[in-house]
């Protein structure tokens, strides 16, 4: 999963963040993820795999009724194939039955991409807030899924 999440911001974050606080990324995702699988919060982790291919994944994390999109990246190989898209739905589908009833994520300003495939999807632009990616500052837009179900119907 580690080196998946590498790959991803490497290949998208590549004219947005630094050459060496991308180059440390493999460390940081693997430190992360340990810390994170030795002591898990309420959440869902889904993986899409084509073996022996690790292709995608998607982190919810549950904060009573919201489901916050904390991770979903898709190899480089993978995209444009609808795997974000089928891995978003059906972790939504999940934090719904959990009592989800609204979404939140954020994402890099810049990240244009990113913004028009979430924005396809029904959320809305929030507040720009100051953050840290991969040990770098930035800015981050908030981005919030008032409609779960409808984001389902549109991403599934």
């Amino acid at each position: 999963m580690a080196g998946l999440i590498a790959r991803s911001w490497q290949d998208a974050y590549r004219a947005l963040l630094p050459a060496p606080a991308l180059a440390g990324m493999p460390a940081r995702a693997l430190a992360e993820w340990q810390a994170l699988l030795a002591a898990p919060p309420p959440g869902i982790v889904l993986l899409a795999e084509e073996p022996p291919a690790l292709l995608g994944l998607a982190a919810i994390r549950l904060r009573g009724e919201e489901a916050y999109l904390d991770s979903l990246h898709v190899a480089p190989e993978g995209r444009g194939a609808g795997i974000g898209r089928r891995l978003l739905a059906e972790a939504m589908r999940q934090a719904i039955a959990a009592g989800a009833r609204r979404g939140a994520l954020r994402v890099i300003e810049g990240h244009e991409g990113a913004i028009r495939f979430y924005t396809r999807l029904g959320a809305r632009r929030g507040s720009l807030e100051d953050g840290e990616a991969a040990g770098h500052p930035v800015r981050l837009w908030r981005l919030h899924f008032d409609d779960l179900p409808a984001l389902v119907r549109a991403a599934g």
